[in-house]
């Protein structure tokens, strides 16, 4: 795993001062805004706008579980719809199960390692025709972490959470994103998912920027004298 810094260099009261701070590295999530579709087209008509289409099937990068599952792809057309008042999060494509019980699932090809925080945003829709239905949560070593968020009012989205450091039972173990539905028409959209670095012991990278202060400072005192 990479390690970016911003760092500082600042001059006060005679002393180089270097502040450096790690910030999240974004992990690949496949077709996160389930843009990419199966095919050429989603093809079937929902009895909507003109816009309105939707499939029944695969979906690019996720595995649907069970296989049985009504799961696909829909792109209710544009805001405001019989389905949404407000627009998809990202594009014009979401990803929704009819299926209580149904999952649509995405093991990422980074492995947990200890001491390293990762992060799940996931948003979550709610249809102006069904209840409010949809979940999400980040697997690790057998264990869910669920998202968390304030409930989308009937029409909207709203981003859901979950932040979890991987303790050292959980080195090398996969990584995968569930989204979950309990009934009818869970909708879901842009799937982000990082990792950032967390207090302890810094990796190499870390402490070649810490070196590299150190060395700056060193010879700014000694130009001084």
């Amino acid at each position: 795993m990479k390690i970016y810094l911003r760092c500082a260099f600042t001059l006060a009261a005679g002393t180089l001062l270097t502040v450096c701070s790690a910030f999240a590295i974004p992990i690949t999530v496949n077709n996160f805004s389930f843009e990419q579709i199966f095919g050429s087209a989603l093809g079937t008509g929902c009895g909507g706008p003109p816009a309105c289409s939707y499939s029944v099937g695969p979906i690019p990068g996720w595995t649907t579980t069970p296989s049985s599952a009504v799961a696909g792809q829909f792109r209710p057309g544009p805001s405001p719809s019989p389905f949404f008042t407000a627009p998809l999060p990202n594009g014009i494509t979401d990803a929704y199960s009819n299926t209580a019980g149904s999952m649509l699932t995405q093991t990422v090809t980074t492995l947990a390692q200890a001491g390293v925080t990762y992060t799940l945003l996931v948003d979550l829709g709610h249809r102006l025709d069904y209840p409010f239905v949809s979940a999400a949560d980040l697997l690790i070593n057998g264990i869910p972490h669920v998202a968390t968020g304030v409930v989308p009012t009937s029409g909207n989205w709203s981003t859901f959470t979950t932040t979890y450091t991987a303790i050292a039972a959980d080195t090398g173990s996969a990584i995968t994103i569930r989204l979950l539905t309990s009934g009818l028409q869970s909708e879901f959209d842009n799937v982000r998912l990082s990792d950032s670095t967390v207090s302890g012991v810094p990796e190499p990278e870390v402490m070649g920027m810490i070196g590299a202060g150190f060395v700056a400072l060193a010879l700014f005192a000694r130009r001084r004298k």
